[in-house]
């Protein structure tokens, strides 16, 4: 017997994927129907390292009308579909659950449309980040949010079903304006503005707005297809707030008060891990090329851009890092330089009130201007380790809170983590009145396909004879479901949910859980579209 507000078990018990398989071959043609065993299991993982079901085929749809008619054909034979962009889910955001599930891998629809006009962007789903990033740049104009540090893989579509934030202001859903997406039966949805008006989005709640309800639904209620984004001018005015501190405290006290000012774009700390990173960090002549290029574009004048560049090209790079166990930078947008810089003073002041001491703005200066770092760094560590983070938010007057469970939690830890040669690291983020921890954990092991498709070919030569380390990893793996028991009294907020988050017990209300799963029972009525995200289907 089913418990009040359990979801249902759904979906079409005659299952045919013969049958699915040959009537999608003839909608997309062979060539974009891919099924030999290496691809399917690459394209049914993700970063959690937890294994589910293998997908029965890989589809690259071109277009909504291809999307449209294969979730037809799902529906009547009972194949479920997830949808993947750049695969940088570390929550089993599309990876499928069920058997007979296919993946459609959405990074052929990346089409992007620029309305300068109306000050308006069109963005197909598969775009990555530094896509939408390179194609605005001659423009002087952007989007309020430019994506996540895996920006060079993760792509717009990812990022509406997982709340992206991470550079620019606030998160995705700050400036889109309306979404379409293809539904459970195969029927095409417009949101926001572009229901009202699909050739000049101007107004989102111009009436009800059902746009919200597809975004962070980890791709449960409809696969986006498109989406409409507000574009601003980029700012005449810049400036960079970099600060040292030597205790996590006196900086996470520093990070919150300066967000409560309201004056930063960006607000980011990192820990001694990532001084190392960055201290190896040796760009190739055409990255330093591409960077000076992007600091004198962003410079408010040429002297302004010279002196950034000076700051990189300082004699040991990033090493100045090293010396500090923690480290901030804040990027400060206005619409000129010298509101900019005074910005930049307050927030300087509350720093220093803090224990921060100033250091070099070249850190600021070069995620602004490559705000994407290599995936292969950001999934293999510096010793070659294996990486997975865990993200959690609190209201800025919880963030010591957060930040001594955490702290807490690795100390009672540290004897079995040494152990199984396990560590840790994390990084600070404040956005939007909140207060974001990432804790990341670090071991030593053989790196799944996942992984080795990120490298280089030099760098997997590196790994191909490595062992697997399973003791390590299932520890590893343990130890962050663990951790995310342990902050769950303080209620926090994720940033990626897909099924690894227990999303219906954070739900303070039986009535929105129940709303949303007859939301899912409506849009989607065989329960084919990413079954499990959410804990829903």
């Amino acid at each position: 017997m089913e418990n009040e507000g359990d979801v249902p078990s759904r979906g079409n018990p005659h299952r045919d994927a013969g049958s699915f398989l040959a009537r999608v071959e003839n909608i997309v043609g062979k060539q974009r129907l891919l099924t030999d065993l290496d691809t399917r299991r690459l394209y049914s993982t993700d970063f959690s390292e937890i294994e589910m079901q293998t997908a029965i085929a890989v589809i690259r749809p071109r277009n909504t009308q291809e999307i449209s008619e294969i979730i037809c054909v799902a529906a009547e034979t009972g194949v479920a579909i997830t949808a993947r962009g750049g695969g940088m889910s570390y929550t089993l955001g599309y990876v499928p659950r069920d058997e007979n599930t296919a993946v459609l891998d959405m990074t052929s629809m990346n089409a992007i449309r620029i309305h300068a006009e109306d000050r308006l962007i069109e963005i197909e789903p598969g775009a990555t980040w530094a896509q939408v990033h390179e194609a605005l740049r001659s423009t002087g104009l952007r989007i309020g949010c430019m994506g996540t540090m895996s920006g060079i893989a993760a792509t717009v579509g990812g990022g509406l079903g997982n709340n992206a934030t991470g550079h620019g202001r606030g998160d995705i859903t700050d400036d889109l304006m309306g979404l379409e997406a293809v539904l459970g039966d195969g029927s095409v949805i417009l949101t926001g503005a572009l229901s009202t008006n699909p050739e000049r989005p101007v107004l989102r709640s111009y009436g009800p707005d059902l746009t919200g309800l597809f975004t962070h639904d980890a791709g449960v209620f409809g696969v986006k297809t498109r989406a409409v984004f507000r574009l601003h001018p980029k700012p005449e005015g810049v400036a960079f707030v970099c600060y040292g501190f030597a205790d996590a405290s006196d900086l996470v006290r520093a990070l919150c008060e300066v967000e409560r000012l309201g004056v930063m774009a960006s607000n980011m700390a990192f820990s001694n891990y990532h001084h190392r990173l960055f201290a190896t960090m040796k760009p190739s002549p055409d990255e330093a090329k591409a960077v000076a290029r992007s600091v004198m574009e962003m410079a408010p004048s040429k002297l302004r851009g010279l002196s950034s560049l000076f700051s990189l090209a300082r004699p040991g790079g990033f090493n100045y890092l090293l010396k500090w166990p923690f480290s901030t930078f804040g990027v400060i947008d206005a619409y000129d330089q010298a509101t900019a810089d005074k910005m930049a003073r307050a927030a300087g002041a509350v720093m220093r009130r803090h224990g921060g001491v100033k250091l070099p703005s070249s850190l600021g200066v070069a995620f602004r201007a490559q705000p994407y770092m290599p995936i292969e760094r950001l999934m293999i560590g510096v010793d070659g380790e294996c990486t997975i983070p865990t993200n959690c938010g609190v209201a800025l007057s919880q963030s010591e809170a957060l930040l001594n469970a955490v702290e807490n939690f690795f100390a009672e830890n540290e004897a079995d983590m040494k152990a199984h040669d396990v560590t840790w690291t994390r990084l600070f983020l404040t956005s939007k009145g909140g207060f974001g921890m990432e804790p990341i954990l670090y071991w030593n092991d053989r790196p799944s396909a996942l992984r080795m498709a990120q490298l280089s070919s030099e760098r997997r030569a590196e790994f191909e004879a490595k062992p697997e380390n399973k003791s390590s990893r299932d520890f590893a793996l343990d130890l962050r479901r663990r951790l995310v028991e342990r902050v769950d009294t303080l209620h926090p907020y994720h940033f990626q949910i897909g099924k690894y988050y227990d999303y219906h017990s954070a739900l303070q209300s039986d009535a929105a859980w129940r709303a949303l799963v007859k939301f899912k029972d409506t849009l989607d009525p065989s329960g084919l579209l990413n079954p499990g995200g959410l804990g829903l289907g």
